[in-house]
């Protein structure tokens, strides 16, 4: 299997099987869920924890399917050490099985020792028609409007990582020559909410685009630009979350989206920067908590 770049943290992904009673599948040697340590290999923590069924298992992965109130989220997240975190996801079993699986317990859900954990399944609806474990999250329409409309208008959400390091540097990534947005500018770890929470996405593309894990509750709310690039443009609300520790090294886990990571001091930030990123910097410096760009005055 594939390993971290030295120094990155301990990514455990656990898989957690619910059958249609509700019961989940343990493994008994050694007794636990099924499990396998996240490797460069793996896209994504969810891909980790498939892989640890399979391998631990005879189910394939066409015997699984994701609730789908939680997709590609964990059910729980823990910090078992410092730098080990793990992981864990919530999969249905998509039918009954013809007979036992080896080497396997299907046991009550009260009998999992996490209450929080146990918390977050009693609100999974176990009944129904569950999505297929390779299904994307669901598309929102985006009706265009023409400039100037009035009424309610859909805002693009967008997460963002403000990361110091002891010297309170700021960690900022190289945008790839051919990105569809900065090429070649330098920009926070970055990316848009799907059909998951602002604290959730920043945790997914923490570990997919730099390899580091963060903690949510590490994570708090330092800085809100509300961007319009142009007056046909669709709004954005760029949330900065501050992460007061990352598990891991970042190192260049999608080298076709970014060329370097890089910590930068604030009074001497790189060119060119994203003018929202600046903003944003700008303003956690004097403690603003909010920012507008593009917008004309009021």
């Amino acid at each position: 299997m594939s390993t971290f770049a030295p120094g990155s943290a301990h990514l455990t992904c656990r898989a957690l099987v619910v059958d249609r009673e509700g019961r989940f599948l343990r493994v008994r040697d050694p007794a636990e869920l099924p499990g396998a340590q996240a490797g460069a290999g793996d896209s994504t923590l969810l891909e980790a924890a498939l892989r640890a069924v399979t391998d631990r298992t005879r189910l394939a992965r066409s015997d699984l399917c994701l609730p789908p109130e939680l997709l590609t989220t964990p059910a729980h997240i823990e910090t078992i050490a410092p730098g080990h975190y793990e992981f864990t996801f919530a999969l249905y079993l998509a039918h009954e099985l013809p007979e036992p699986l080896e080497g396997t317990d299907w046991l009550p859900v009260e009998q999992l020792k996490s209450g929080s954990l146990q918390a977050k399944l009693s609100a999974l609806k176990l009944t129904g028609r569950p999505a297929p474990v390779n299904a994307s999250a669901p598309v929102i329409p985006r009706p265009a409007k023409a400039p100037g409309a009035g009424g309610t208008e859909l805002n693009i959400v967008g997460v963002h990582l403000y990361a110091e390091d002891e010297d309170g540097r700021v960690l900022l990534g190289l945008r790839h020559p051919d990105s569809a947005f900065a090429g070649g500018a330098w920009h926070f770890l970055a990316g848009h909410c799907e059909r998951e929470s602002a604290a959730a996405c920043l945790v997914r593309e923490a570990y997919e685009e730099a390899g580091v894990v963060i903690d949510p509750a590490d994570l708090e709310l330092a800085h809100v630009v509300h961007v319009l690039h142009g007056p046909s443009a669709r709004p954005r609300m760029q949330l900065v979350f501050r992460a007061r520790r990352l598990g891991g090294t970042p190192w260049l886990r999608e080298p076709d989206k970014c060329l370097a990571w890089r910590w930068w001091d604030r009074d001497a930030l790189p060119e060119p920067l994203v003018p929202y990123a600046r903003t944003a910097i700008d303003g956690i410096r004097v403690g603003r908590i909010y920012s507008e760009l593009g917008w004309c005055p009021a």
